[in-house]
C-alpha cells in the first residue's frame, strides 16, 4: 500500500468513526476502535470498549473536521491530528477540539488504538 492510499484510508476511517459517534452507532464505532484502545476524552481515560458503550447515548447535531494532518510512522502505524467543531445538545460535548489518534495495522485491518482530545473553545 503506498503512502497516498494509506493516508486516504486513515482519513476515511476517522470519518467513519465520527459518523458512528455522531449517530450513536456503538457497533460501527466498535469495529473501528480496539477494545483495549486508550481513549482520553474530556480528561477521562477509558478503554475503547467502555467508550463504545457511551457512544450509544450520543447524538450530534453536526461536526466539521478541519486542519487534518497525517504522520506515517511506519507502514503499520499512522498518527492523525486535526480540529473538529462539534455541535450537540449536550454542552459538555459541544465545542472545538484538537484531536490526536493512533491507528495500527493489525492482521490486515486498521484499528484505532489511541485517541485524545483537547477542548479549544
Amino acid at each position: 500500500m503506498n503512502n497516498g492510499s494509506v493516508e486516504e484510508k486513515i482519513r476515511e476511517l476517522e470519518t467513519q468513526m465520527w459518523e458512528a459517534f455522531a449517530n450513536g452507532e456503538s457497533n460501527k464505532f466498535s469495529k473501528l476502535v480496539s477494545d483495549d484502545a486508550m481513549m482520553i476524552c474530556g480528561g477521562i481515560r477509558e478503554s475503547g470498549c467502555e467508550y463504545a458503550k457511551i457512544v450509544a447515548h450520543v447524538r450530534l447535531d453536526s461536526y466539521e473536521i478541519s486542519e487534518f494532518y497525517i504522520k506515517l510512522v511506519s507502514n503499520e502505524s499512522v498518527m492523525t491530528n486535526y480540529i473538529v467543531k462539534v455541535i450537540c445538545p449536550d454542552a459538555s460535548i459541544s465545542g472545538t477540539f484538537r484531536v490526536s489518534s493512533l491507528w495500527i495495522l493489525n492482521k490486515a485491518k486498521w484499528e484505532l488504538v489511541f485517541n485524545q482530545d483537547s477542548k479549544l473553545s
